[in-house]
């Protein structure tokens, strides 16, 4: 799958950079870029819908707080990486809030920004592990707050994912039929935000098993 991006910074120097750390990475494309968030808007607007947006928090006219939040009203399907100098836990959260999948700052290694990419595109989350402490804390607590949505019967489905039981299996064990198991797991990925069913047994195994 081919990554389409479009970087919003009102630093061209930095945008340049971006762009020649990426320009050759095997299934990631550049196809537009924006000096502030009223323009990265009206490109997407326009037409330009790429998978991932790599935008800055402070830019004039309109900043990246201010149009993640249209982004993830107007066009939910884009996936926001904030990629920003600042590491301050009100910026963070603030972007998180505003609908971004993501938050790196930009003094992260090449392989760091690739693999973020990558997982915001899967719809996952992914927080630089440099930010602070409480980020982390920050985290862990609305992703109990997601999972306190999930019912008996799909925290069920969770736990034999986790458990490696096939969906065959999972039907079997708990006497529902296939169709069922599939219509639950669909509900799970809407739920905790995770676009993948490789993401979701990986979910699964990290926070049950």
């Amino acid at each position: 799958m081919n990554v389409n991006i479009i970087i919003a910074d009102d630093h061209q120097l930095f945008i340049d950079g971006i762009k020649s750390i990426l320009v050759n990475e095997i299934g990631i494309s550049i196809i537009g870029e924006a000096n502030n968030g009223l323009v990265l808007y009206k490109l997407i607007e326009d037409g330009l819908i790429p998978d991932v947006v790599l935008t800055d928090i402070r830019m004039p006219i309109l900043d990246g707080v201010s149009v993640t939040k249209m982004l993830y009203k107007n066009f939910p399907k884009i996936k926001v990486l904030a990629l920003s100098m600042f590491d301050q836990s009100v910026d963070v959260i603030e972007m998180l809030e505003a609908g971004a999948k993501g938050y790196v700052t930009k003094n992260v290694e090449k392989a760091t920004l690739i693999q973020a990419i990558h997982t915001v595109t899967k719809g996952e989350y992914y927080i630089s592990e440099n930010l602070p402490k409480e980020i982390q804390h920050w985290f862990k607590k609305k992703s109990v707050t997601i999972e306190g949505t999930l019912t008996r019967r799909e925290k069920e489905i969770l736990r034999l994912l986790a458990k490696g039981r096939t969906t065959i299996e999972m039907a079997q064990q708990l006497k529902i039929s296939k169709f069922t198991i599939d219509t639950h797991r669909k509900n799970i990925h809407k739920k905790l935000g995770i676009k993948s069913n490789t993401g979701l047994v990986n979910y699964a195994l990290k926070k049950l098993s």
